[in-house]
């Protein structure tokens, strides 16, 4: 039985279908990211499973227990906002004491745990400050704090690395990761950041237009994309949209949308006359000097080029189009430039084929 169970969730306000009929199945002590685009439905569901709004149809069920006609101070659950929502009267101490004080907990326990708790986030020493004495880094330390140290069943988040800067929000991804996997709290993370949701979760929950269009763990939902959105989403993808004309064992020629047409090599077989969408991503893919022997091949010219320290993203006009290829930069060898005609390759398991 999974510990947090969703069953065709929906909300709407007036006529704008928010959720659309939505499932979704969680382990216990699992990390999901809820990732996609602004709009698409991440938060509402967060606030529908944490009770702030309800439901037009479904269910949301946490261990076996239906918590729809719950009021949210019955569920249980903690949730650290986007803009952690700290009380500016209150020090880090009183802060992460309130959820055990509303509870009417005993002051030998609540001091007991609050003590572990700021062991457990790092912040001995800060336990008197107030939050515009600390940096965003410490904040959403305390904001976890007060989400955990009532010791809720779910862990809701909801985009609270978004306000830190970018080297702080990968030490604070880390660290996050850490803790819940200590404590091994079921976590439910909204983020619109691709990089985030790979690198923090068990699995990811792509969203379009109030629908999970696709779960699966970060590496297949990145290797293995159902669909062009997912494949654009997460990371950058090469798309090049046709018809398949002509087919010998695993060399297939593929007649583009604007009339140009290629051969490529693919493990996934296709049939002659299918609509197909054939995907590569920058980094599967090499560019040479010279034309490359014993394998296929397209021919193009750099036009734009993007240094980004350990690599560099090439934009190369081929086929009437733009083609993105990532090269490492090896040993400072930017042999490639501007204006330079090249040829792009790749291998053939290297070779999504989608369907339009």
């Amino acid at each position: 039985m999974y510990y947090l169970n969703i069953k065709n969730l929906t909300k709407k306000y007036g006529e704008n279908t928010v959720l659309n009929n939505i499932n979704l199945q969680v382990e216990k002590g699992n990390f999901i990211s809820l990732l996609g685009p602004s709009g698409c439905g991440k938060t509402t569901t967060l606030r529908l499973i944490a009770g702030f709004e309800d439901a037009d149809y479904g269910e949301v069920i946490v261990d076996g227990e239906k918590i729809n006609e719950l009021p949210v101070y019955k569920r249980n659950i903690g949730m650290v906002f986007q803009s952690y929502a700290l009380f500016p009267h209150m020090n880090v101490e009183q802060n992460i004491a309130y959820g055990l004080e509303q509870r009417k907990i005993s002051k030998q326990e609540i001091k007991k745990r609050v003590e572990e708790i700021i062991e457990m986030v790092q912040l001995k020493g800060f336990e008197k400050r107030k939050p515009k004495q600390l940096s965003g880094g410490q904040q959403q330390r305390v904001a976890l704090a007060r989400a955990l140290i009532i010791k809720p069943r779910l862990l809701l988040l909801d985009e609270s690395l978004s306000a830190l800067d970018k080297k702080l929000r990968v030490e604070m991804q880390i660290e996050l990761k850490q803790i819940q996997k200590k404590i091994g709290i079921t976590t439910i993370f909204v983020t619109h950041d691709q990089e985030e949701a790979l690198t923090m979760s068990d699995k990811v929950a792509v969203m379009y237009k109030g629908e999970i269009i696709q779960i699966d763990t970060p590496e297949n939902i990145y290797e293995y994309p159902k669909t062009s959105f997912v494949a654009d989403f997460l990371g950058q993808a090469n798309f090049f949209r046709g018809k398949v004309i002509s087919k010998q064992n695993e060399l297939y020629e593929i007649l583009l949308d604007n009339n140009k047409k290629f051969k490529f090599e693919s493990t996934k077989p296709v049939e002659i006359g299918d609509n197909i969408i054939l995907t590569i991503r920058p980094e599967k893919m090499n560019i040479h000097k010279e034309k490359p022997e014993n394998t296929h091949f397209i021919k193009g010219k750099i036009e734009f080029v993007t240094y980004a320290g350990d690599n560099s993203l090439y934009r190369i006009k081929s086929l009437d189009k733009e083609v993105k290829v990532q090269k490492q930069n090896f040993k400072r060898d930017f042999s490639y430039n501007i204006g330079d005609e090249v040829y792009i390759s790749w291998d053939k398991k290297s070779s999504l084929i989608l369907y339009k």
